[in-house]
C-alpha cells in the first residue's frame, strides 16, 4: 500500500511540474485515480472471500465514492458536460466565498470596501456554464484582455479575486425574469442563466470567482466561478438615513451653540448695566 501512494505521489509531483493546460493535466488526475480505485476493489475482493463483511462493506463506500468522483471528473473533463447529481455544485452555492478565499488580508479588505453596498444576485446558471465560462477566459487570457498572474512566483490566485469580466449582458425578459449573457466579445454573447428578481435589478457587475491557484507550492485546479453583483437598496437607504441624522444632529449642536453664545450675552449684557445703575447711585450721593 505505501509502495503504490509513493508511486501516486511520484506521479501527481511530475504532472504539477508541467507547464500544460489545466484542463489535460486534470485530465491526466482522472486517469490517475483509476490506480487507487482498481486497488480498493481488489481490497474488497479479498474481505469477502476472507468473511469480513464489516470491513467489506466500509471499503464498498469508499470504492463507491471513488467511482463517483470518477464518473463527475471523466465527464466533466473529458466530454464537457456537468451531471444533474454533481453534488460539489451544492458545497459552492452553501459555503460562504471565505470558504474558497486565500486572498491576503489587504486584498480582503479592498474586496469589502468594494462591494461595501452592493450584495450578490441570485442566479440559476446553465448546467454547463462553467464549460463556457472557462473556454471563455483561456481565449481572452491568450488575447491579454484577462491578466493573470505568476504562481510559479507567488501564492495566490491565478486570475484575481473579482475581476470584473469584461464582456456581459443581463436582458431584461419580464418584470421579474433576466437573461445572463456572457461571452469573449459582445458579438458573441450567449446565456449561461436565468434570474429571477420581483424588484429592479441595478448591476454593478459581474466578477470572476476561484480557478487555479497555487498555496504552500502545490498549485490546484478548480472551476471558475462567477458572481453578479447588484446595488442593495436597503444598505443605500440606511446610509442616506444616517448620513441625514448626521446632519440634523450637527444643525440641533450649532442651534444650541447659538442659543448658549445668546444667552450669555444678554447675562453679561444685564450685569453691565446694573454695574453702570450703582455707579451712578454713588456719584449722586
Amino acid at each position: 500500500m505505501t509502495f503504490l501512494l509513493d508511486i501516486i505521489n511520484g506521479i501527481n509531483k511530475f504532472l504539477g511540474y508541467l507547464d500544460i493546460s489545466p484542463k489535460y493535466l486534470n485530465r491526466g488526475y482522472t486517469i490517475l485515480s483509476i490506480i487507487p480505485t482498481v486497488y480498493i476493489l481488489r481490497i474488497i475482493y479479498g474481505l469477502w472471500n476472507n468473511g469480513r463483511y464489516v470491513q467489506f462493506f466500509l471499503y464498498a463506500l469508499v470504492f463507491l465514492i471513488f467511482v463517483y468522483f470518477f464518473v463527475l471528473n471523466f465527464f466533466y473533463y473529458f466530454l464537457n458536460k456537468n451531471l444533474k447529481f454533481d453534488i460539489t455544485q451544492l458545497f459552492v452555492k452553501v459555503l460562504p466565498d471565505d470558504a474558497f478565499n486565500i486572498q491576503s488580508e489587504e486584498k480582503k479588505r479592498t474586496t469589502a470596501k468594494m462591494f461595501k453596498n452592493a450584495k450578490e444576485v441570485s442566479v440559476d446558471y446553465h448546467d454547463d456554464y462553467q464549460l463556457t465560462l472557462a473556454a471563455n477566459i483561456q481565449t481572452m487570457i491568450v488575447s491579454g484582455e484577462i491578466k493573470t498572474n505568476d504562481l510559479a512566483k507567488r501564492e495566490g490566485f491565478l486570475i484575481d479575486e473579482n475581476t470584473l469580466y469584461p464582456y456581459y449582458y443581463v436582458k431584461k425578459l419580464s418584470e421579474s425574469e433576466y437573461s445572463l449573457q456572457i461571452g469573449q466579445n459582445y458579438q458573441s454573447l450567449s446565456e449561461i442563466g436565468r434570474i429571477h428578481q420581483e424588484e429592479p435589478l441595478a448591476t454593478v457587475g459581474l466578477f470572476i470567482v476561484g480557478g487555479d491557484f497555487s498555496k504552500g507550492g502545490i498549485t490546484y485546479h478548480e472551476p471558475y466561478r462567477l458572481k453578479l453583483m447588484a446595488k442593495d437598496e436597503n444598505k443605500l437607504e440606511e446610509k442616506s438615513g444616517a448620513t441625514r441624522s448626521g446632519r440634523r444632529s450637527r444643525h440641533e449642536a450649532d442651534t444650541n451653540s447659538i442659543e448658549n453664545s445668546s444667552n450669555e450675552e444678554t447675562d453679561f449684557s444685564s450685569t453691565s448695566s446694573t454695574e453702570n445703575n450703582f455707579r451712578r447711585s454713588r456719584r449722586q450721593k
